[in-house]
């Protein structure tokens, strides 16, 4: 170990020494439909340095959108001999071991590895960090793009939406969030409810060139950004925002719910409509807010 890791180590003992910085591209946003098409793990290892990858393509065994090739510019074609997340689970889950894993918003790869991973017979155990989480506790941006956090943190990244790109981001991240932060706690501070406003929804027209032109999306509840954040967000995306759920409806994102608005159910009155035009055959897509997230980074 060199001088320089050595000093860094004793002034930053809380990162740890070693950790999986991973990432997955996918053929969507539900794990419980949707597939790994690309996986990538970085072992960070800062005692030694070293950093071994596993990076794979994998054929989901399902056509690849023009939409998912265009974000992440992986084709059918390249999958169609690629082996299946069965043929490479056991040599991934040993790669990973039982060491940390960290990922840009955790909550999504994780629900996608534990359900590859169950179908095949195996349970992860591993402690995720989630190095989104913890930039949105570290730094005040306009937005939490990855894309955005590294350049702020000086980070390069070159191939945006490809898994070892992404993966190599994210630990780094991680490491520039916690040394702002001095921890490694994914403490988003709570903002006290107060009514939404300052932004009216017909204020922001969509933007036509938008991967989700066409489609139409609706807020209900507080998220962590403001409304303002969320609709410009949305209508970069093409998406046009309207003030109550519908049978044209495309999305629908749900934040924290105030129990004095929503009572003991704690949902509110557009979820209840949603849920209720999903019964009835209707094609409504009900997310949080780290799902939005989600949706804005894989469309940019």
């Amino acid at each position: 170990m060199d001088d320089l890791t050595a000093e860094f180590l004793a002034k930053y003992p809380y990162i740890p020494t070693q950790f999986i910085a991973l990432d997955a591209e996918t053929t969507g946003l539900s794990a419980d439909v949707d597939k790994i098409i690309e996986i990538a793990a970085i072992k960070f290892d800062l005692l030694s340095n070293d950093h071994p990858v596993f990076e794979a393509l994998i054929n989901p065994n399902v056509k690849v959108s023009r939409k998912i090739t265009s974000i992440t510019g992986i084709t059918n074609a390249m999958l169609a001999d690629q082996e299946t997340f069965t043929d490479i689970a056991q040599d991934l889950k040993q790669f990973i071991g039982d060491l940390p894993i960290v990922a840009y918003n955790a909550k999504f790869d994780k629900g996608f590895l534990d359900t590859e991973f169950a179908n095949v017979g195996i349970i992860l155990n591993n402690h995720y960090h989630c190095a989104l989480n913890l930039a949105k506790a570290a730094f005040n941006l306009p937005n939490y793009k990855l894309a955005t956090v590294a350049e702020h943190c000086s980070i390069p990244l070159n191939e945006a939406h490809r898994a070892k790109a992404d993966a190599v981001a994210a630990g780094r991240v991680f490491m520039c969030a916690a040394v702002t932060l001095g921890h490694i706690n994914e403490i988003i501070p709570k903002k006290p409810f107060t009514k939404s406003s300052g932004a009216d929804h017909k204020a922001y027209s969509p933007n036509e060139f938008g991967e989700l032109y066409g489609q139409t999306i609706v807020f209900t509840g507080e998220l962590s950004m403001t409304r303002a954040e969320a609709f410009e967000a949305a209508v970069e995306l093409g998406l046009e925002i309207k003030s109550g759920v519908s049978k044209k409806t495309d999305y629908l994102v749900v934040g924290e719910q105030d129990a004095n608005l929503v009572g003991p159910t704690g949902i509110s009155s557009k979820q209840i409509k949603a849920e209720a035009l999903i019964d009835e055959g209707f094609d409504i897509q009900i997310i949080d807010e780290d799902e939005f997230i989600t949706l804005i980074n894989a469309n940019h």
